[in-house]
């Protein structure tokens, strides 16, 4: 008989190997949460491409290493992976139509890392246990992320943040705050969940009430009418699906300290100015800091102490047979969500409310000045010309759209306003417009494969389980309709990574063979070869930045010299050469100036800006620039820019005033 000290078989160091790799796969959606959090949310070209290459690699890793590596994948994986892989090669060679190959490759690197987190977490055999594991991970990441978040506004002098963009709406660390707000209403769904799980320890259930407070404060400092909305609405869907009378006593402990964090925090008025760090605003963030700590130790207080009485309530329901009564339980959550509900719908007049907010909606296209004003206004923000002009974009090409990433060029061209924006805030009218029916089929397909599978299994014995998820998903899916969540990895990824572990199949199925050797080798390779156009899409990014840094410093020698490498790691991206010409002029080069912003127009060729371009080298150069003026007037017709080249283009014949205006026009230099 072996010591417990000596030396492990072969066999059981790869047990523990297997064991070791089967945890790293359960805490991914919470690493990946807390590495796109601290980056942006994920939105920029290198953090996307770097999270495909380590997913990737991941993937290649267990295909080659694991003894069994498709042990879970199941039909709802295979529908959902499938969908999505199409949805992806559909973004690719949408090049091939749109004439911007740049803007489809880095769509398709996006879709690429959903598809990648899918298939690797579906390949999982899955049990509760692991999906338990999974789900608390991602929890404790996304309450990192949010907290990091509300320290910075509460306390700037012990977490200060550079912003220039909304400063008075909460956005950091992810750098959207519509977007931290969905992390915050998503959080504040699961963690309900932990809390109301009697199969979870007591100290999950403490810890899931206490961060309850934290993130409902996060969620009403960013301001963010969407996310508090689906937040009502997943918490309630997650109430219903559950069918628990453990939600009960999570929502007692919850929602009185949520409601006083939430109290507090709409009542420091000076933390939703755009200056919050002046000496007041500092003094008035801490002491909302205190009170939001008291809220969350109540929460926790409340739920260990509601943990006893649950032992109680268990009892009286179950009667003197020992066992349950579902009819009793049924009628306990019933009769408690109907009076609540009942009660809730007569004091805020719901209906009647409803129908105004409707009108306003409709009726108001901006955001009142005040920050806290939002709350009660039902402005659409501009999001009815964007849905409009992503609808009549699908009308011209209602199949497969105008190609992957355009929909920035379809606004310049139609938009009724002078808003910028580069994504439409609707996932499923951009997909429309840029991929047209066949894209928002593949696209609804993956989503509603996993959600009609979580939905099935909500009806198993781990329907609280499965009805976080869903209720999450839920969540998400309503909030993407009006806001670009697509863009936003930290608030989609977890999506991919823990539907396609929760519709994997289970481990009591049986167990797929074996793959062979040469079957390991052809995939893993598959997988190293798909990591190639992300890396390259990062290491381009990361010299464009470069280039664009050293351009604003007024240093073309470093420029040029980032702008190259990044052409030399994707060479299909106009804005390098755009640098260059611009570079050019300044080195007084104007024929090699006009020849780099034609391979940028080349490489985007609805694209306004190197219209623009061409027409400010080619008027340095003497030559006639009305022509590239007027078009990219006619692609942007509200911008100021292109106007008035237009205007001072127009307005003369003498290539020496071409020069000189040219040379005085403003650069539209974007990252």
């Amino acid at each position: 008989m072996l010591s417990p000290i000596s030396a492990p078989r072969a066999a059981d160091r790869g047990q523990v190997a297997g064991r070791v790799g089967v945890v790293a796969l359960l805490t991914l959606p919470g690493l990946l949460t807390l590495y796109l959090g601290f980056n942006s949310g994920g939105f920029f070209v290198d953090v996307t491409g770097l999270a495909a290459v380590v997913l990737a690699l991941a993937l290649a890793v267990r295909i080659t290493l694991a003894e069994r590596p498709f042990a879970g994948v199941s039909g709802p994986v295979v529908v959902a992976a499938g969908a999505l892989a199409l949805y992806a090669v559909l973004a690719l060679v949408s090049a091939s139509w749109s004439g911007s190959p740049a803007r489809a490759l880095l769509e398709f690197d996006r879709a690429l890392v959903y598809l990648l987190v899918l298939v690797l977490l579906g390949s999982l055999s899955v049990t509760p246990e692991r999906l338990a594991w999974a789900l608390r991970a991602f929890a404790l990441a996304a309450v990192a992320v949010c907290l990091a978040g509300l320290v910075s506004r509460v306390a700037p002098d012990v977490l200060p943040t550079a912003t220039d963009v909304a400063t008075e709406r909460l956005s950091y660390p992810v750098s959207y705050w519509n977007a931290l707000g969905l992390l915050a209403a998503i959080g504040m769904i699961v963690c309900l969940h932990l809390t109301s799980e009697r199969r979870s320890p007591g100290s999950v259930r403490v810890a899931g009430a206490a961060a309850v407070p934290a993130l409902a404060a996060t969620l009403l400092l960013t301001f963010s009418r969407g996310a508090i909305g689906v937040a009502i609405v997943g918490l309630l869907a997650y109430a219903v699906l559950a069918r628990s009378r453990g939600t009960v006593f999570g929502l007692v402990a919850t929602v009185p300290p949520a409601a006083l964090a939430v109290v507090a925090a709409y009542r420091a008025e000076l933390l939703a100015d755009a200056d919050f760090t002046t000496p007041a605003a500092i003094s008035q963030g801490h002491d909302l800091a205190v009170l939001i700590l008291l809220a969350v130790l109540l929460a926790g207080g409340l739920r260990a102490i509601l943990g006893f009485a649950e032992v109680r309530l268990d009892r009286a329901l179950r009667g003197r047979s020992g066992r349950l009564n579902p009819r009793r339980a049924g009628l306990v959550l019933v009769v408690t969500a109907a009076l609540a509900g009942c009660a809730l719908a007569v004091a805020l007049d719901v209906p009647e409310r409803v129908e105004r907010q409707y009108e306003a909606f409709v009726a108001g296209a901006s955001s009142p000045a005040e920050t806290r004003a939002r709350l009660t206004s039902a402005s659409n923000n501009g999001r009815l010309g964007q849905w409009r002009v992503a609808l009549e974009a699908f009308r011209g090409a209602p199949l497969a759209g105008e190609g992957a990433g355009t929909f920035q060029v379809i606004w310049t061209r139609a938009r009724d306003d002078d808003l910028n924006v580069v994504d439409g805030h609707s996932l499923y009218l951009e997909t429309l417009a840029e991929l047209g029916f066949v894209g928002l089929a593949l696209l609804v397909t993956a989503l509603l494969t996993i959600m009609g599978a979580l939905a099935v299994r909500t009806r198993g014995p781990n329907r609280g389980l499965y009805a976080a998820l869903l209720a999450s998903l839920l969540a998400w899916a309503i909030h993407a309709g009006a806001d670009w969540d697509w863009e936003m990895p930290v608030v989609t990824t977890w999506a991919f990574a823990l539907g396609g572990l929760a519709i994997a199949a289970p481990s009591g199925t049986p167990r797929s063979r074996e793959p062979a050797s040469l079957t390991r080798i052809v995939a893993a390779l598959g997988c190293l070869l798909l990591a190639v156009t992300p890396a390259l899409a990062a290491l381009s990014q990361q010299a464009l930045d470069r280039s664009v840094a050293a351009y604003r410093q007024g240093d073309c020698t470093a420029s040029a010299d980032a702008a190259l490498a990044s052409i030399s790691y994707l060479s299909v991206r106009p804005q390098p050469f755009e640098l260059l010409s611009y570079c050019n002029v300044r080195a007084g080069l104007p024929a090699l100036a006009i020849k780099s912003m034609g391979k940028a127009r080349a490489r985007d060729p609805r694209n306004w800006e190197y219209e623009y371009g061409l027409a400010l080298v080619r008027g340095v150069a003497g030559l006639d620039p009305r022509p590239q003026a007027a078009r990219a007037l006619l692609a942007n017709p509200r911008s100021q820019l292109a106007r008035k080249a237009a205007l001072d283009f127009g307005t003369t014949d003498s290539p020496r005033e071409w020069r000189r205006r040219a040379l005085e026009a403003r650069l539209p230099i974007a990252p």
